[in-house]
């Protein structure tokens, strides 16, 4: 069996919790978060895929509720200081930096990779590649994202290891190879531990 040689971590669910995802820009103006979310599921391919800025989102979100005012409200900043780090998976990329080469693959939006690291909502280290959807223009579950991941390292699908917190993304990866762990956000704490049992007895 080939050694694993490197790791690819998602973001949303098991770097970040974003639970509370919109909740400053819904409060703030007033708008009810589930028809928010209505509106969010509408835009969310565009956006995603880099099509769409965040703040070309927030601009429809405006003419859709009629809202006169917020025309200079950053609506990106909002969104990401929404966010809290996952501390307990924060750590596992710290402990294991120097024994594998890591990077990150997500489904992430244009201009929030520099925020996330300079709020330290994920950890600050030398990641090998970082593979978004916004600049790629796939998004995980599909096939050609995980390609592009694993042409980008240049290695063998099954030297690389897979973390994340859905399992039809778990499953994208499966389908070329790579090794895989299904991280459970809601109990991020003793799926850390596992987690860490794994890679320490992988290499």
């Amino acid at each position: 069996m080939p050694k694993i040689k490197f790791i690819y971590f998602d973001i949303g669910g098991v770097l970040i919790d974003y639970k509370n995802a919109f909740k400053t820009a819904t409060n703030k103006f007033n708008i009810p978060y589930e028809s928010f979310i209505k509106v969010w599921m509408k835009h969310d391919d565009p956006v995603t895929r880099g099509k769409m800025t965040p703040q070309e989102f927030w601009n429809n979100v405006r003419k859709e509720f009629k809202i006169s005012k917020g025309e200079e409200f950053d609506f990106l900043t909002s969104w990401v200081e929404d966010y809290k780090p996952i501390k307990t998976t924060h750590a596992i990329i710290k402990k294991f930096i120097n024994k594998y080469k890591i990077g990150l693959i997500s489904n992430l939006y244009s201009g929030m990779i520099p925020m996330l690291l300079a709020k330290e909502l994920i950890p600050d280290v030398a990641y090998s590649s970082i593979i978004t959807s916004y600049e790629t223009g796939f998004r995980k579950p599909e096939r050609e994202i995980y390609e592009l991941a694993t042409k980008r390292v240049n290695l063998n699908a099954e030297e690389i290891f897979f973390v994340d917190d859905r399992e039809d993304f778990i499953e994208g990866g499966k389908s070329i190879g790579w090794k895989t762990f299904l991280l459970n956000p809601n109990d991020t704490e003793r799926s850390a531990k596992k987690l860490d049992r794994i890679l320490s007895s992988l290499k």
